[in-house]
């Protein structure tokens, strides 16, 4: 460790001006063994310099010795293209750090400050350290340059700044935050102040290159930014598992290119808005664990790709719309645990729903017959995968009559159909 510490002097001291010959920036160094770091660091001028001091920073502020793997780290002789996770590249005529990958390499301690001066840095990707603590440095946000940002599974909290916007670079930001304290040995849950926390900010509106956004499992609080509904180039939304309260913004019908979108687990009210049935690319939609009311607006009977919509556990209420029936290519639908009443549409899972494969109505107020199975041919990319049936589960229902012969094989019922509430039932 003697070589590191004494490179680590040597930058700090490059940083304080230390000087050999007058007129000239360049280290003095005095061991002979030092003359290859030493032409280094003065060919490749301050930026390079700079990009030194801020790793040797990072290195010590997260205990480098006690990192999974440092090789090259901090050697004398390395150049930092050498250093364990990190890419060099040269920019405008000068050698810079552009990628720095330390994911899962038990990284602990706090982000220094230091790491705003990576300003050519695109790749930041220090997920899976979940030792890894303290706040998100305001300099942080001077690295404009960024492309990735992950940092999953870390104790890192505090607040996203609104300086945020700076990183307008940015295609893919990662900041999920583990649920497990993973510390210790087992899993437990993890303290409040070790999430991120407070509003997420408006100027996330500005990352108007970001294809990817997942800041899900946090204590983000407010409500959703309906700058969110400007990331032109969006596909990927999670901010499930939050504090996040109001309604979904009408703005986010915007995002045409969106195909998957995470809001499960958060204190949204009020009704989903009409204008979700113009994200033409939707996927999977997951707003389950919320407070919203009304019902599955109509306009999703205009969602081409809508494969997978869960809306369980809300305050959903009247019958069960028509629209339900109408989006042709889903294949799972979850509607329990709301206030549903009326009859299950006879149409939902019919012959216009080949993909329907599972309906669940558990835990609600619906009457009537259990309608009869449909069969379909089902087809994933063109291949035949045989005969299939839509598959309900409707205990806790109101629900009465026999049970079609069809639910029934082998004497044993397929489904979970029982128990209704008291004073209904099927029989078989």
């Amino acid at each position: 460790m003697l070589k590191k510490e004494f490179f680590a002097l040597l930058l700090m001291a490059g940083a304080m001006g230390l000087t050999g010959c007058e007129g000239q920036s360049d280290i003095e160094i005095q061991p002979s063994s030092n003359d290859n770091q030493h032409e280094i660091l003065t060919t490749r001028g301050e930026a390079y310099r700079s990009d030194s001091l801020a790793l040797v920073a990072l290195y010590r502020s997260t205990n480098g010795d006690e990192w999974s793997r440092n090789d090259g780290w901090l050697y004398p002789n390395n150049e930092l293209k050498e250093w364990y996770g990190v890419r060099t590249a040269v920019i405008d005529g000068q050698e810079r750090v552009i990628s720095l990958r330390l994911g899962g390499n038990r990284l602990s301690g706090e982000l220094p400050a230091e790491l705003g001066n990576l300003t050519a840095l695109q790749v930041f990707d220090l997920s899976d350290n979940y030792r890894l603590g303290g706040v998100i440095p305001e300099e942080f946000y001077n690295m404009k340059e960024l492309r990735v940002w992950k940092m999953r599974f870390s104790n890192v909290h505090g607040s996203l700044s609104q300086k945020i916007g700076q990183l307008n670079q940015i295609d893919s930001l990662e900041l999920w935050g583990a649920p497990w304290d993973m510390t210790q040995n087992g899993y437990k849950p993890k303290a409040e102040d070790t999430y991120l926390s407070g509003e997420i900010p408006a100027e996330i509106g500005q990352l108007n290159k970001a294809s990817y956004i997942v800041l899900g499992r946090n204590n983000f609080t407010g409500e959703i930014p309906a700058e969110i509904g400007q990331l032109e180039r969006l596909e990927y939304l999670d901010i499930a598992r939050c504090q996040l309260s109001g309604n979904l913004p009408a703005e986010l019908g915007q995002l045409k290119k969106l195909s998957t979108l995470f809001v499960s687990g958060n204190r949204l009210s009020g009704e989903i808005p009409a204008q979700m049935g113009e994200m033409t690319s939707l996927k999977e939609f997951y707003a389950d664990e919320n407070q919203l009311t009304g019902t599955i607006p109509s306009s999703f009977a205009q969602l081409p790709r809508l494969l997978r919509l869960s809306l369980a556990d809300n305050r959903l209420s009247g019958e069960i719309p028509a629209v339900a029936s109408q989006m042709e290519h889903l294949g799972l639908l979850y509607l329990d645990n709301n206030n549903f009443t009326g009859e299950i549409p006879s149409e939902l899972g019919g012959k216009q729903q080949p993909l329907l494969v599972a309906v669940s109505l558990m835990n609600n107020n619906l009457t009537g017959n259990l309608p009869a199975k449909t069969p379909h041919d089902y087809y994933v990319d063109g291949k035949y995968y045989g005969v299939v049936y839509t598959s309900f589960y409707v205990s806790g229902n109101r629900l009465s009559g026999k049970i079609p012969s069809d639910y029934i094989i082998d004497g044993q019922l397929q489904e979970n159909l029982l128990p209704q509430q008291e004073g209904y039932d099927l029989v078989k």
